[in-house]
C-alpha cells in the first residue's frame, strides 16, 4: 500500500508542471531502497532552485535555510570566501588593519547594486548594523563592535572588541541597498550579487544581474516553493527541481534519485567536557578520554559524509595546510596510563559516573553517544548516556548538570573558535584559565603561530573533537560541473553546465 501511495504522489508532482506548489509529504515519509520514484524526464533542463515564499529573502531576517542560502546569489559583500576558505576582496578595494582592533575598508570604485545605483558607505554601515543583530550573522560579527563611515574617503572603519588576525573574513556579511530593506515574504532588498529577483506571471524567479561582470550559463533561475525536505527530493526526482543542497542536519541521509556528491561542512561534532568536575579538570584525564575514542568508528555514523578528526579547526582551511593537527588515532594503552597517572578513579572511591547528555531527537547523536559509551567502558571508564529533549539539554548545559555532552559547532566564515573557547555562548565547561584559551588569544593577536595553538590544544584538550559532518548536493543528472562548498552551496554556479 505504501508503494502505491508513493507512485500516486510522484504522479501528482508530475502533473504540477505549471505551478510553483508541490505537495509536502509528511516529515516521516522516507524513501527506501525498495520504493519507486520517477525518473528524470528527458527534456530540456529548466534550472530551478528551492525557496520558501512564506519567508522573506532579506538575508538578515530569513528563517529558512533555503532562503538564507540564496543570499549567496543575491548579495555581494566587502570580502568573499574563496578557495581554502580564505577571504578575497569584492566590494572592498582595500582592507587595512590600522592597529590590533581597527580595520579600515575602502570601497571599490564603480561598485553598484543590481539597479545601477552606487554602493555607498552608508549602505555598508546600515547593512552591518542589521547583520550584527541578526541571528544569521551575529556569531560572525560577535567580535566587531561598531562601524563608522567616512563619506569623503569612501571608507568604513570597523572596531573589534579584541585582536583578530582573521577579521577580514568577518566582512563577508551581505551588503544591501539600505533604502530597500524589507521583511515581507517572498521579497528581497536590492543587492549586488550575481542574480536579482524578478516577479513573473508564473511566480518569483532569479535573473542575471546586468551590472555584475561575471557571465552565467543560466540567465534565468526558477524558484520553487518547496517547504519540506521530502518534497524537495521528490521534486528533484520528477525534474521539477534542478539542484538541492541538504546539510543533513536532521541526522538522516535520504536515498537520492539523480546525481549527488558529498560536501564537506565546517560542522564539527565534539565531546564537551565539564572541567569543573574534580578529575575532568585535569588535562591528563581529558587527554585520556580523547585517546580512548575510535574516531573512525564515530565518523562512520555519517557514512561518506563524516570525516574523523581530532583537530579543533577544519583541515580544508588554508592556514591549516602547513600544520600538524592532534593525532586522531585511538590508543587505549596510552589512555589507561594517563588515567592511572592522574589517579583515576579517586583512591578509595567507586568508579565515578560520567553523565553524557545529548539531544535525543537526533538519531545520529544516539549512535555517536553509544560508540563513546562502549569505547570508554573498554578502558574502565563508566559513561552513562542521558538522552534529553532540546529544552532539557539546554537547561542541563546552563546549570552544569553533566560531565560530558555531545555538541556540534558550525564555523562562521572567519573560522573562529571564540564561541567555544573565549566565553562565548557555547563555551560550556571550558575553564577560563585553560592553557588552550590563552594560546588561542595569543594566536588571534598575532603573537604566536597557529601550530603553537594546536600543540597546546592537543595537550590541554578543553573539548574533544570527534569528526566533521558533511552534507550532500543532489541535482538533476543533466547538470554537470557542480562545485558547492561547505560555506557556499552555490559556489561556482556561473560555470555549472
Amino acid at each position: 500500500m505504501r508503494r502505491v501511495w508513493l507512485v500516486l504522489l510522484a504522479l501528482c508532482v508530475l502533473l504540477l508542471g505549471g505551478c510553483d506548489e508541490v505537495p509536502d509529504p509528511t516529515d516521516d515519509l522516507i524513501v527506501g531502497d525498495g520504493d519507486t520514484v520517477p525518473d528524470t524526464p528527458e527534456e530540456p533542463l529548466v534550472f530551478s532552485l528551492p525557496y520558501s515564499h512564506d519567508d522573506t529573502l532579506n538575508p538578515f531576517s530569513a528563517t529558512t535555510e533555503v532562503n538564507l542560502r540564496l543570499s549567496h546569489l543575491l548579495y555581494d559583500s566587502l570580502t568573499v570566501i574563496g578557495d581554502g576558505y580564505v577571504p578575497t576582496l569584492s566590494l572592498a578595494a582595500e582592507v587595512t588593519q590600522t592597529d590590533a582592533t581597527h580595520l579600515t575598508v575602502t570601497l571599490r570604485e564603480g561598485a553598484v547594486f543590481s539597479d545601477g545605483s552606487a554602493v555607498t558607505v552608508e549602505d555598508v554601515v546600515k547593512s552591518f548594523e542589521r547583520a550584527r543583530t541578526s541571528a544569521n550573522y551575529k556569531t560572525l560579527l560577535a567580535n566587531v563592535t561598531s562601524a563608522k563611515a567616512d563619506k569623503k574617503k569612501r571608507q568604513v572603519t570597523f572596531t573589534l572588541a579584541s585582536a583578530d588576525i582573521h577579521a577580514d573574513a568577518c566582512l563577508t556579511f551581505p551588503v544591501v541597498k539600505a533604502s530597500t530593506l524589507t521583511d515581507k515574504a517572498a521579497q528581497a532588498p536590492i543587492g549586488g550579487g550575481l542574480y536579482m529577483t524578478e516577479q513573473t506571471d508564473s511566480g518569483l524567479q532569479l535573473v542575471k544581474n546586468p551590472h555584475h561582470p561575471t557571465e552565467v550559463r543560466f540567465a534565468q533561475v526558477a524558484l520553487r516553493h518547496l517547504p519540506g525536505t521530502a518534497a524537495r527530493y521528490y521534486a528533484l526526482a520528477s525534474g521539477k527541481l534542478a539542484y538541492y543542497f541538504d546539510d543533513l542536519s536532521e541526522g538522516e541521509t535520504p536515498r537520492i534519485t539523480g546525481a549527488s556528491q558529498p560536501v564537506a561542512l565546517n560542522a564539527m561534532v565534539f565531546l564537551g567536557v565539564n572541567s569543573t568536575h574534580k578529575q575532568l579538570g585535569l588535562p591528563e584525564v581529558r587527554r585520556a578520554l580523547s585517546l580512548l575514542l575510535d574516531r573512525t568508528a564515530i565518523a562512520a555514523v555519517y557514512a561518506e559524509h563524516g570525516v574523523a578528526s581530532a583537530s579543533p579547526l577544519p583541515a580544508a582551511w588554508a592556514p591549516m595546510a602547513d600544520c600538524t593537527a592532534p593525532s586522531q588515532g585511538q590508543d587505549a594503552d596510552a589512555a589507561t596510563a594517563l588515567l592511572e597517572q592522574a589517579g583515576y578513579p579517586l583512591a578509595g572511591k567507586k568508579l565515578p559516573e560520567l553523565r553524557l547528555i545529548y539531544n535525543r531527537d537526533r538519531t545520529d547523536r544516539a549512535a555517536v553517544a553509544e560508540h563513546i559509551r562502549s569505547q570508554a567502558a573498554a578502558c574502565g571508564v563508566k559513561v552513562t548516556l542521558m538522552p534529553m529533549s532540546v529544552a532539557e539539554y539546554r537547561t542541563a548545559l546552563a546549570d552544569g548538570e553533566y560531565e560530558l555532552y555531545l555538541g556540534e559547532y558550525r564555523f562562521a566564515a572567519d573560522m573562529s573558535l571564540r564561541s567555544l573557547l573565549l566565553g562565548g555562548k557555547t563555551s560550556y565547561g571550558v575553564a577560563a584559565d585553560s592553557t588552550a584559551v590563552a594560546a588561542y588569544r595569543s594566536y588571534l593577536g598575532g603573537e604566536t603561530a597557529l601550530q603553537s595553538f594546536l600543540d597546546v590544544f592537543g595537550t590541554d584538550v578543553p573539548f574533544i573533537p570527534l569528526c566533521y559532518r558533511g552534507g550532500v548536493a543532489a541535482y538533476d543528472r543533466r547538470l554537470t560541473a557542480v562545485t558547492p562548498t561547505g560555506y557556499d552551496p552555490y559556489h561556482g554556479i556561473a560555470s555549472w553546465k
